[in-house]
């Protein structure tokens, strides 16, 4: 007796958002296998500078003096405009916002955590090292 009333309950609210919500965006979804070739390569050129903004300036002495998670953003921030390139490409293609947000988030998350780490080790080996 639950199945058939839990079956009935599911079917109703089926077709209620069914009928609430036709189709009127068909066709208008973006298709990301609609980004060609050259665009990836540019984006791809332009994500390889971001990083290679974010190592090269890990690398200045400056940072070694002061805690490793101010460092880390000081040094993203630094980078930040290299990131807006990409942005910049995504939008000249084409690409919903929501998409770029998400692939630029996806993106300064993962450097931000790879550069967190190894600053948080040097920082910890020059401190064995100091005892």
């Amino acid at each position: 007796m639950n199945k058939l009333i839990f079956s009935l309950i599911y079917a109703i609210s089926l077709s209620s958002y069914a009928a609430a919500n036709p189709p009127e965006n068909k066709g208008k979804n973006w298709n990301g296998s609609a980004i060609s070739n050259e665009v990836i390569t540019q984006v791809q050129k332009a994500k390889s500078s971001y990083k290679q903004c974010v190592y090269t300036e890990a690398q200045k002495k400056g940072y070694v003096k002061i805690d490793s998670r101010v460092a880390t953003d000081a040094i993203m921030k630094r980078c930040e405009p290299s990131l807006g390139k990409v942005r910049t490409i995504f939008i000249n293609a084409g690409v919903p916002t929501v998409s770029i947000d998400r692939f630029l988030k996806k993106t300064r998350v993962d450097l931000t955590r790879s550069i967190l780490r190894s600053l948080m080790f040097a920082e910890a080996a020059r401190k064995a090292g100091a005892q």
